[in-house]
């Protein structure tokens, strides 16, 4: 379980001085007050309703080495109930993410949040991710295209080309045991 690295790069100051907690992979509490007044500093409309894309695109530009379409796709993943915007919620599970990539933790936050992460790649609400799928968003754990395909080769029990959740959990394990 060699996996090559996809490389993304975290360009933050803000970002640089935050840890996840190694109990479960979240932000402290402290950290937790200072990522909420980052967020409404960001959200500059003062409405409550959340970062647009172009908010989320500048914040994005400026924090990390994804493409734009790459944002989109992210802003896409992260806007979980469809508003349109990203509440604090999914902006603070994208934090907690970012933050892992910065701190080489990404497969302990995988395994950690694996229902979460399986849920965020499954983009149909199908029950289940298939290459495509996790090829979309596997930069996002540091997975390169070819390394996604090794996954599913190895992982994907029954041969469907899909991963349904015991499949992609077992896949969390073994990341976890190659650490």
């Amino acid at each position: 379980l060699a996996f090559p690295q996809a490389g993304m790069k975290i360009n933050s100051d803000f970002l640089r001085r935050l840890h996840l907690d190694p109990t479960h992979y979240l932000l402290t509490a402290r950290q937790l007050q200072v990522v909420k007044l980052f967020y409404d500093t960001l959200d500059i409309r003062g409405d409550g309703e959340g970062l647009d894309d172009l908010q989320f695109l500048a914040f994005m530009r400026l924090h990390t080495d994804l493409s734009d379409k790459e944002i989109y796709n992210v802003f896409d993943m992260f806007d979980v109930d469809g508003s349109g915007s990203l509440e604090f919620d999914e902006f603070y599970l994208l934090i907690c993410m970012l933050v892992a990539i910065k701190d080489n933790q990404e497969k302990q936050f995988l395994f950690r949040h694996s229902r979460t992460c399986f849920e965020l790649l499954d983009e149909d609400g199908s029950g289940s991710v298939g290459v495509e799928e996790f090829e979309n968003f596997g930069f996002l754990f540091n997975f390169t295209r070819s390394s996604v395909r090794q996954i599913f080769k190895e992982f994907d029990i029954s041969g469907d080309k899909e991963l349904d959740y015991d499949e992609f959990r077992m896949f969390t394990f073994a990341c976890i045991d190659k650490e």
